[in-house]
């Protein structure tokens, strides 16, 4: 088992540190607002701004053609340890992360293809008031009308719903009593959508959306077969990789401010990087940023491979996002008082990787799958 980057991954990897140095920094830093969500027409400028660098605009693929999830891993990571919002915009700013836009049959790319064009994204309404980790229970539906659908529920915590230029809804068919996608096109009619304030990812719409009696052309159902559900989780799983090289990021990003800081700052007459208690609160920074960045690693390998890995998902969910909790929490720490204010990036991170830990599954509900892939007994049940 090899464990070190191969030469292609290495070099992809100083790649994309350099555009984020030499291209991104300076943008986030001086151009654009990331304190706030961006506007579609914020992103759309960024975009051009970073369009002429292959780097930014290609996805890493495989000798196969596939995209290899060690380089995207590399990239994700390596965003979120300037912005975490930049890995959520990511397809909209770079490349589709995700083949949403694969759901699409051949009588619907004419009707929805505009959505998944380059410079746009789709939101995903997945989670409701009453249906968050169990999305099996989704309360909102779908229900024939003549030609049309008629979709009627809530949706919470749905990113960028504010700018997407739709979203894929999770509903219940009151036909077949299944659980299906459905594709709702922002141009074709707009729904209700209400920001809501969230302690972190600043640079991140995330909202509730309420849809009543709202009208769907008969063909807009993506999963009219069983597969909705199933569907649904495989996009989730990914959405946890995602999560986990976000934390990776974060933490990463930490810990370098962390030991910057501590080279600098200078108490009873020396640095306090000299101090052994703060060392001590660096090399346990360190620890949990080494052993969470090997663990998505060890994730996205294993998805790779087509292998099962919902036991691996879980763990690495679990442990990558608490990780980053505690790495920031040390971060702030080691600043003192600095850190408590929003002046301090530490401050902004800490808030980012609480974040972590609650989206795609808490912490808790992937302790349940592991304890369930461990002794095949389901505490749900």
């Amino acid at each position: 088992m090899d464990l070190n980057y191969s030469f292609e991954q290495a070099q992809y990897r100083e790649g994309v540190q350099r555009f984020v140095a030499r291209v991104l920094t300076p943008l986030v830093n001086d151009k654009y607002d990331f304190s706030r969500a961006l506007t579609r027409e914020e992103i759309a400028r960024l975009r051009a701004d970073i369009a002429g660098h292959e780097i930014a605009t290609e996805p890493p693929l495989d000798e196969n053609g596939n995209l290899d999830l060690i380089c995207l891993g590399i990239f994700m990571e390596e965003l979120a340890r300037l912005r975490i919002g930049l890995v959520s915009l990511a397809t909209a700013l770079f490349f589709p992360v995700w083949d949403l836009g694969g759901l699409l049959k051949d009588g619907q790319v004419d009707s929805y293809g505009h959505m998944f064009a380059p410079g746009e994204m789709v939101a995903m309404g997945m989670s409701e008031p009453n249906a968050g980790s169990h999305i099996a229970g989704v309360q909102t539906t779908a229900r024939r009308d003549g030609d049309e659908w008629v979709l009627n529920g809530s949706k919470l915590w749905t990113s960028h719903a504010t700018i997407a230029a739709g979203i894929i809804v999770l509903a219940r068919n009151l036909e077949t009593g299944r659980v299906s996608l459905f594709i709702v096109d922002r141009k074709r009619r707009d729904y209700h959508v209400e920001p809501v304030k969230m302690m972190g990812f600043d640079s991140i719409s995330t909202c509730a959306v309420s849809f009543d009696d709202f009208r769907l052309p008969s063909d807009a159902e993506l999963t009219p077969d069983k597969g909705g559900l199933r569907t649904a989780l495989s996009f989730i799983e990914q959405g946890r990789l995602r999560l986990m090289f976000m934390a990776v990021g974060v933490a990463q990003a930490a810990l370098d401010l962390a030991v910057d800081y501590a080279k600098v700052r200078t108490q009873f007459g020396k640095p306090i990087g000299a101090f052994q208690l703060v060392q001590d609160m660096l090399a346990d920074m360190a620890i949990h940023t080494e052993t969470a960045r090997l663990m998505a690693y060890r994730v996205a390998s294993q998805m790779m491979t087509g292998e099962p890995c919902r036991k691996t998902v879980s763990i690495g969910k679990a442990y990558t996002t608490e990780s980053a909790v505690k790495v920031a929490s040390l971060g702030v720490q080691v600043h003192g008082a600095i850190g408590l204010t929003t002046e301090c990036a530490a401050e902004r991170l800490l808030r980012d990787a609480r974040m972590l830990t609650i989206p795609d599954g808490t912490t808790q509900i992937h302790k349940l799958t592991i304890g369930r892939e461990l002794t095949g007994l389901d505490a749900l049940q």
